[in-house]
């Protein structure tokens, strides 16, 4: 069998995924922004089943960085000080 051969099918949630055909583990995903990164499987597969998005490095900071912001933002306009 082909080491260098691979599927490509859309995740439920949303994002492109090549499946190796042979001994790796690894799957090449494309995030939303367009970068290619690599999953393992078994990772890949706990984050879909929890219906969880694919996503880079970059894109999950700025995510999280926006969360944080929002929350911030509402415990600032609630009147409710920082414990630290």
């Amino acid at each position: 069998m082909n080491e260098n051969y691979s599927e490509r099918r859309i995740s439920s949630s949303g994002n492109s995924v090549f499946n190796s055909v042979g001994l790796s583990k690894m799957k090449k995903v494309f995030c939303k922004c367009g970068e290619i990164i690599d999953f393992d499987s078994s990772q890949m597969l706990i984050k879909l089943y929890l219906g969880k998005e694919l996503e880079c490095p970059s894109c999950r900071n700025a995510r999280v960085s926006k969360y944080i912001d929002e929350i911030n933002t509402y415990y600032k306009n609630a009147g409710i000080e920082k414990l630290c």
